[in-house]
């Protein structure tokens, strides 16, 4: 973009607006990661494209959360090395669960 001048404009958009526009907000995330950091992490970047998140650091916990209101959750992320499950099995437990489709291990 450039002003009157040809000279190139500044952008009036913050960080935040282009995020805004970019993802549409209020999803709602299952985070599952058994490293408090990589969770941590991951959920300041959801926020900040204004996701609604829950965390949890096992598998049971994540489990456990959908069962008490299968339509909590719009989506699940999870990490594939959880100490007491596979996170592909985990997704494929949840996704029957929420009746929503599965990652497949072939992608």
């Amino acid at each position: 973009m450039t002003g009157g001048t040809g000279e190139p404009r500044e952008s009036s958009m913050s960080a935040t607006s282009v995020v805004r526009l970019q993802f549409p907000e209020g999803i709602r995330v299952l985070a599952v990661d058994d490293d408090q950091t990589c969770l941590h992490i991951v959920g300041r970047m959801l926020e900040r494209c204004m996701y609604q998140v829950t965390k949890c650091r096992n598998g049971k916990e994540a489990r456990s959360l959908p069962r008490e209101d299968s339509s909590r959750f719009d989506i699940v992320l999870s990490d594939l090395h959880l100490s007491d499950i596979n996170g592909l099995k985990l997704l494929e437990i949840i996704a029957f669960e929420m009746d929503m489709p599965a990652v497949d291990e072939k992608v």
